[in-house]
């Protein structure tokens, strides 16, 4: 609470905090956090990845989709967010895109 008071406008903290929710499956304050880190930064990669995980736990796999997606695209060079990606769109019955998405794993 003492960082947050000091330095509420920092996207790392608030990534941090709402993965310390989300490991305490209290899902609707992680992504509450993770989406005040995405406001601050929309560019952070891990921000995104870390939305894409909780909506993929969540069952919520259009908006896991969406976040993963902007994950891949912000930094294409991570390996596992095609993986979940794959996972994702497996569970969207997409499964022409999720082997594509196996196939797109960077070495």
């Amino acid at each position: 609470r003492v960082a947050a008071v000091v330095n509420p406008s920092s996207s790392q903290l608030w990534n941090n905090v709402g993965m310390c929710f989300y490991g305490k499956q209290k899902y609707i304050a992680s992504i509450a956090c993770l989406k005040r880190a995405l406001a601050i930064d929309p560019f952070d990669w891990i921000v995104n990845y870390n939305l894409g995980l909780v909506h993929l736990s969540t069952g919520q796999h259009a908006s896991a989709f969406h976040f993963m997606s902007s994950s891949i695209n912000l930094k294409p060079e991570y390996p596992s967010s095609y993986m979940y990606l794959a996972v994702i769109l497996s569970k969207l019955e997409d499964i022409e895109n999720a082997k594509a998405a196996y196939n797109s794993v960077p070495a």
